[in-house]
């Protein structure tokens, strides 16, 4: 097993304005079953990025943060981004015209299961909630800068900014204010990549790591933060890009403005990521979240948490959301859903109070029968 000193990150750039959320999973929705795909394609084919005359592509900056990690030195994985696409090309060096190089433009890369979740739930109903959760889920997830930010503002840190409103004033001035005021992006940021390099264990997080692992490396105890080169991470023009990865959690009602500053509603939370983020990113008690051994709470979790202003669900969505908690097989989620649900109504637990046809576009409906593809269901139990 190769040991890693040194964890990189890549320069924070996602989509080109924090309101335009939806190019992600607007690109994934154009995903092919079983495709993988060059930096270039996935600029190309999914991202619909124009050519420039040099061959290169416009405003190619917006895929920097899909992909996952690669190996960069010996020593060193590369956090390329958000892990939506994981490179199928092995780890190693590899030698082309003499020189050795641990990526190459050929290279290509498959898209995580989870990339084609968010990309099927943006194609079954783009204006649903359902997209933006599972996106805001993958960045809790993944993106270093954003949870460590995410767990300081669940533990009673407040972010304050120059004038009332999201991000408003001059971002340069806002500050971190809780056990210390800390002035974030002053001075070249410095204030910001201490803090990342105090948070570096929970900054790069348990889902990193196992992939890691599972790739035949193994993370030191006493691993550093870089950039993705041998410097500390970039914080050019971070503080608009925390706008962005934040904006998600903004729109949820996550984030919200409390007194001189913003928080993270831990309830809101709890009610809109998966139970198994919210345990470990904001330290809420695993029993105080629907357990694997109890899937009527689960049920009553995900009815609650999918329901539009009128109270129905996508049966789809719910079954794929119930599998995931309930950590049923892709393949096998509608099936378990539908059988859990009957379960429920012989036994008295659960009330299918009406029923609505749907559009195609919604997937299957429940007990396969298209005219409950959305269901408003009550959980008794």
């Amino acid at each position: 097993m190769t040991h890693i000193k040194r964890i990189g990150l890549n320069k924070l750039f996602l989509w080109s304005e924090a309101s335009r959320y939806q190019t992600y999973p607007q690109a994934l929705a154009r995903l092919q079953p079983g495709g993988t795909y060059t930096r270039q394609q996935i600029g190309a084919e999914l991202f619909r990025l124009a050519a420039r005359e040099d061959g290169r592509q416009w405003r190619d900056s917006q895929i920097n943060n899909v992909f996952g990690f690669i190996q960069s030195s010996q020593d060193k994985l590369l956090l390329k981004g958000i892990n939506l696409f994981q490179r199928v090309t092995p780890h190693g060096v590899q030698r082309i015209a003499g020189i050795d190089k641990w990526e190459q433009a050929g290279d290509t890369w498959q898209p995580t299961p989870a990339a084609r979740v968010i990309g099927q739930a943006f194609a079954q109903e783009p204006a649903s909630a359902r997209w933006q959760q599972l996106l805001a889920e993958q960045l809790a997830r993944y993106e270093p800068r954003t949870r460590m930010l995410l767990h300081l503002l669940a533990q009673g840190y407040r972010l304050t900014f120059e004038k009332p409103g999201y991000f408003a004033g001059n971002t340069l001035l806002a500050r971190l204010v809780g056990p210390e005021d800390i002035v974030l992006f002053a001075d070249n940021c410095a204030a910001f990549n201490q803090l990342l390099m105090a948070h570096k264990q929970l900054a790069l997080g348990p889902w990193w790591l196992a992939d890691i692992t599972a790739a035949g490396f193994e993370v030191v105890d006493d691993f550093v933060l870089q950039g993705a080169m041998n410097r500390p991470p970039s914080t050019s023009f971070i503080n608009s890009a925390l706008k962005t990865a934040l904006y998600l959690f903004y729109v949820s009602g996550i984030l919200v403005e409390e007194d001189d500053g913003w928080r993270v509603d831990t309830d809101a939370f709890a009610r809109h990521i998966h139970p198994e983020v919210s345990a470990e990113l904001l330290g809420i008690q695993a029993t105080d979240r629907p357990g694997p051994d109890n899937p009527w709470q689960q049920l009553s979790f995900v009815v609650n948490e999918l329901a539009d202003e009128r109270g129905f669900v996508i049966t789809a969505a719910a079954a794929e959301r119930w599998g995931e908690m309930a950590d049923v097989p892709l393949n096998e989620r509608l099936l378990a859903f539908d059988n859990l649900v009957r379960r429920g109504l012989f036994e008295g637990r659960v009330e299918i109070v009406d029923r609505h046809l749907g559009q195609p576009r919604l997937g299957r409906g429940l007990f396969d029968d298209d005219n409950m593809r959305l269901v408003k269901l009550r959980v008794l139990a």
